[in-house]
């Protein structure tokens, strides 16, 4: 195999190593790659109600409370934050405020970012790796099954994805300047975008860093003394990026912000290495302070709390709960990156192809290894960070495996690259039978048919053979992705799990992804499992308690255990609802004398206990986590001191009535 095609930049560093003459279809192919972008993540979105309440709820809040809006508070008057940094809901809550609050108004930005995303991706491929990588990239990104729920979500991965996304252009643009000036200050924008990725979910940002110091160490083509001082302003970057909201709360008062939802002590930074730091790495019960991180925890395991994220171990990103969300390329993509190094191994230091190589190849190959080996709790959505550089690494082979077509062991590599993935997107297909049951078998005739078309020499010489194997390697390599991807945009989807596709089973039955959190019937939630009322999604609460809480007239129309049952609770009755102890009910907020304070001042009417199985209520006071110790005298001193009350399934405390002595 020969070495790299592309490799030391041009004469102006700046235009990237690409002619400003561009192919006169790349235009086209963009803006077709930006249409498909759309289709996926905007059609019907609004099909997907509040999608995760816990964050709907924190939009809701922003419509009415600057406050709310600026640290991500749950509530309106700002009791509690949701436990991640606030980036997200600054994003949503722009379109909530702009246009009233809807699930339209939410969810819409995040389809704009999904489309940014895309669109960003493609011209940082395309400026180390050409048009045509580019524009395969962009359409793999965009099919991906779990790019595509994401997009179509309010969780803040999103906005973590689009901000990686645009720190690796700004890296490659930091590349190709490096020599001038302007690649100082590109270095400092990557840094700063990473830095705003910590805002919207903390470590997880930091995946892709060490990918992008590797590459500036590798190409950027000045003297080391001046690339490690470049390094250095980079990382002054994400210092400011993430720090200057680090320090906002720190010198807030806290008395008059929200607690810190996730923290021990009212602090992010604390939030960032414990709850959602090392509680994720190590697997403490929980997942956090006393109970679970980020979502429902259902005790500690090693390897993995059951339900989530299964057993820890390279074959975790294989497994029926996160395969068919990410791995359809996964194997492709890894050979990809094999593939391109070999090929750029001999190549000048300044050498692109193996410098993007590096790129996605690290980026893919940290977050893999993370979220593959992490003993807490691991959802399969967090995946998406994995996307691009999946995508990136597929086109880029695919490229040079045409650009190489006449040499016989890029031939084979290609084959069995496609053959590979037909076999693969067959087995996730056959994990759900009754999904498409002609699929599996078809995409696997393409694969067995295009690799044979890829094989053989004379067959990409002519044009009738080029056609053929494309078409066969496109319905081999994107077929069962592609339909994940339609399934998932023509079902609504609500709930803390967002999946991709239909429901699968493992070798032992158990059910992942797809409808298992879905409700065909109605609104998305309504009356589904778990939440407060029957859905997380809030509709489904009892209309009684809606009406009882619409008519409460006090700042906080009730408490309940858990930020989680309390955003329900606001959605369905469009008020403000205190949250006691944070998502699980862990938090030690607030003490028994403050919620005796918020009493004796009429901030707060009812005290409301779910009974519905899967809200916090209904596993024992403390929420999911069962730890609730700030919360149980609270709950003890309620139901010592005030006459309960039966509304519809709920128990409900009316806290202005005289209390018993």
């Amino acid at each position: 195999m020969t070495t790299s095609v592309i490799t030391a930049p041009p004469a102006d560093p700046a235009s990237g190593p690409e002619p400003r003459t561009t192919a006169r279809w790349f235009r086209p192919g963009f803006l077709g790659v930006l249409v498909l972008a759309g289709l996926v993540d905007l059609w019907d979105v609004g099909a997907n109600g509040d999608a995760n309440a816990f964050y709907a709820a924190a939009v809701q809040a922003s419509t009415r409370n600057p406050m709310a809006w600026l640290f991500a508070a749950v509530d309106a008057p700002g009791f509690i934050t949701v436990d991640k940094p606030p980036a997200d809901n600054w994003w949503m809550g722009l379109g909530a405020n702009l246009f009233g609050f809807s699930s339209w108004s939410m969810l819409i930005p995040q389809a704009v970012l999904g489309i940014a995303t895309v669109a960003l991706l493609v011209l940082t491929v395309r400026r180390w790796s050409g048009p045509g990588a580019a524009l395969v990239a962009g359409v793999v990104l965009a099919l991906t099954p779990v790019a595509v729920i994401m997009f179509r979500f309010d969780d803040p991965d999103p906005m973590l994805t689009f901000l990686l996304v645009a720190a690796a252009y700004a890296l490659v643009r930091a590349v190709d300047a490096a020599a001038r000036r302007a690649g100082t200050w590109w270095l400092v924008a990557c840094g700063a975008l990473v830095g705003l990725g910590f805002l919207a979910k903390m470590g997880v940002a930091m995946l892709a860093v060490p990918a992008f110091a590797l590459v500036y160490l590798v190409a950027a083509g000045v003297p080391w003394r001046r690339r490690i001082g470049q390094l250095v302003a980079g990382l002054v970057g994400i210092v400011v990026g993430a720090g200057w909201f680090l320090a906002l709360v720190e010198e807030w008062p806290a008395s008059s912000r929200p607690w810190i939802g996730g923290s021990t002590d009212n602090s992010l930074l604390q939030l960032s290495v414990g709850y959602n730091g090392l509680s994720r790495i190590v697997g403490r019960s929980g997942g956090g302070p006393g109970g679970p991180g980020g979502g429902p925890g259902r005790g500690g395991a090693p390897g993995g709390f059951a339900g989530f994220g299964g057993q820890a171990g390279f074959g975790r990103m294989f497994s029926a709960e996160f395969g068919g969300q990410i791995a359809w390329l996964l194997p492709a993509a890894l050979l990809a990156l094999v593939a391109l190094l070999w090929v750029s191994r001999q190549a000048p230091a300044g050498d692109r192809l193996r410098a993007a190589a590096l790129l996605w190849g690290g980026w893919l190959v940290v977050s893999g290894a993370v979220f593959s080996f992490m003993e807490g709790i691991v959802h399969s959505y967090y995946t998406i960070v994995m996307a691009p550089p999946i995508a990136a690494l597929v086109a880029i082979g695919a490229r040079e495996a045409w650009v190489r077509r006449g040499d016989a062991a890029a031939r084979i590599t290609a084959a069995v690259g496609v053959l590979g993935t037909a076999v693969w997107s067959a087995v996730l297909l056959r994990r759900s039978p009754t999904f498409l049951p002609w699929l599996p078998g078809t995409v696997l005739a393409a694969g067995v048919l295009a690799a044979l078309l890829i094989v053989v020499p004379t067959v990409l010489a002519r044009r009738a053979g080029v056609v053929g194997a494309l078409v066969l390697g496109l319905v081999a390599t994107l077929g069962g992705a592609s339909a994940y991807a339609v399934d998932t945009v023509v079902t609504p989807h609500a709930g803390t799990e967002a999946s991709a596709g239909p429901t699968v089973r493992d070798q032992g039955g158990a059910r992942f992804a797809g409808r298992a959190s879905q409700n065909r019937g109605g609104r998305p939630g309504a009356g589904g499992p778990g939440g407060f009322g029957g859905g997380f999604d809030g509709r489904g609460t009892d209309p009684q308690v809606v009406a009882l809480l619409r008519g409460a007239g006090t700042q906080w129309a009730a408490a309940t255990p858990t930020t989680m049952a309390a955003a329900g609770l606001e959605l369905a009755s469009d008020t403000a609802v205190m949250g006691l102890g944070g998502f699980s009910g862990s938090d030690p907020t607030p003490t028994l004398p403050q919620f005796q304070a918020d009493v004796s001042g009429h901030l707060v009417r009812y005290y409301v206990t779910p009974t519905t199985t899967g809200a916090a209520g209904g596993r024992g006071f403390g929420g999911f986590g069962g730890r609730g110790a700030a919360l149980a005298p609270i709950q003890s001193w309620v139901q010592a001191h005030y006459t309960p009350t039966r509304v519809g399934a709920e128990t409900v405390y009316d806290l202005t009535a005289a209390p018993r002595p």
